[in-house]
C-alpha cells in the first residue's frame, strides 16, 4: 500500500485554509484515519496471502488503546481546567499580589476569574494576573 508523504511545515492547503502543523502527519491521525487506513489495507491485500488474524487483532487493539488515551487526555485536560477555575474562584474578593503578563506588580481586590488558553487568570482591576503568578494573598478590604 503506498501512502503520501506529508510536510512538516505550515501553509495552505488545497482549499486555501490555513494548515496547523500539530494537525499534519501522525499528530492529525484519528481513530477514524486509523479505521480507514485498515480498511484500505485489507481491500488491498493480496487474496493469496492474506492478513494473519493475529495481525489483525494487533492493529484493532492498538486503535482501542489510542481511542482511549485520546479520551483519557481529553477527560485529564477537563478536569485541570476545572481545578484551575475553582482554584482561581477562591481567590473572589480577596486581595492578591502578583505579575501581570508584562511581568508588572499588581496588588486589588480580585473581581472575577477568567479562563484563557486553559489557564485561570485573576481579574483585578484593570489588570489580568495568571494563577500561577500569585505572590501572596490576604482577606479582602
Amino acid at each position: 500500500m503506498s501512502v503520501g508523504g506529508t510536510s512538516g511545515t505550515s501553509g495552505s492547503s488545497s482549499t486555501g485554509q490555513t494548515v496547523d502543523p500539530s494537525t499534519q502527519g501522525f499528530n492529525g491521525l484519528t481513530s477514524q484515519d486509523f479505521l480507514k487506513l485498515l480498511i484500505t489495507e485489507l481491500q488491498s491485500q493480496d487474496p493469496t496471502q492474506p492478513m494473519d488474524n493475529s495481525q489483525l487483532l494487533n492493529q484493532l487493539s492498538q486503535m482501542r488503546n489510542l481511542q482511549a488515551s485520546i479520551d483519557l487526555d481529553s477527560s485529564l485536560n477537563s478536569l485541570t481546567m476545572s481545578q484551575q477555575l475553582n482554584a482561581g474562584a477562591s481567590f473572589l474578593g480577596k486581595t492578591v499580589t502578583g505579575s501581570d503578563a508584562n511581568h508588572n506588580s499588581v496588588t486589588g481586590v480580585v473581581s472575577s476569574v477568567l479562563l484563557q488558553n486553559n489557564n485561570a487568570t485573576l481579574v483585578i482591576g484593570d489588570s489580568q494576573v495568571p494563577l500561577n503568578s500569585v505572590t501572596s494573598i490576604a482577606p479582602g478590604s
